[in-house]
């Protein structure tokens, strides 16, 4: 079995537990964090990680007294999923808010085109689909959006990355 492929979702999920567990996230509140791999495991395993912090303590909380799911809204993840259940299972995990749009370039596990799965997304309204695509990098970064659209004018768009191409055309 290849590491990369099995691999770097565990350890993107035990990178988290080790943040978390290890009291980093408590001792630096302000720290913003994005994890590679759409959090890698730890959103299918996150009920399973809150119940061993839980019942072992002594193996789990050591460091920290908060509950694996109160730093849910805290953490960021990137949407390089693949497939288009684990991304409804991402957004509902960790939020409509922290996800940022992920392409693991230059590697060849990247998203060939990044944001083709977002785009592809029926059930995502065009607001979400602008959230994982742009607007919530933009707030991870602090920086402001009209700064690299300047179809916005200083405001901010829900309108889809194709639309606002057309309208530039226009």
């Amino acid at each position: 079995m290849n590491v990369i492929i099995a691999g770097m979702p565990g350890e993107t999920a035990a990178a988290i537990c080790c943040m978390m567990f290890g009291g980093v996230l408590e001792q630096f509140p302000g720290l913003k964090v994005c994890f590679a791999h759409g959090c890698g495991a730890f959103p299918f395993t996150l009920g399973r990680i809150e119940h061993g912090f839980n019942v072992r303590p002594d193996l789990c909380a050591t460091d920290s007294t908060i509950s694996p799911r109160s730093y849910i809204g805290r953490i960021y993840s990137d949407s390089l999923v693949h497939d288009p259940q684990a991304l409804k299972l991402l957004v509902n995990v960790i939020g409509k808010d922290n996800i940022i749009l992920g392409s693991d370039y230059p590697f060849p596990l990247g998203e060939h085109h990044p944001g083709k799965l977002i785009e592809s997304m029926d059930d995502f309204n065009e607001e979400l689909k602008d959230k994982l695509l742009a607007a919530n990098a933009v707030k991870f970064l602090d920086l402001d959006r009209a700064m690299f659209d300047p179809l916005l004018n200083g405001t901010k768009s829900i309108e889809p990355q194709s639309k606002r191409a057309k309208m530039a055309t226009d």
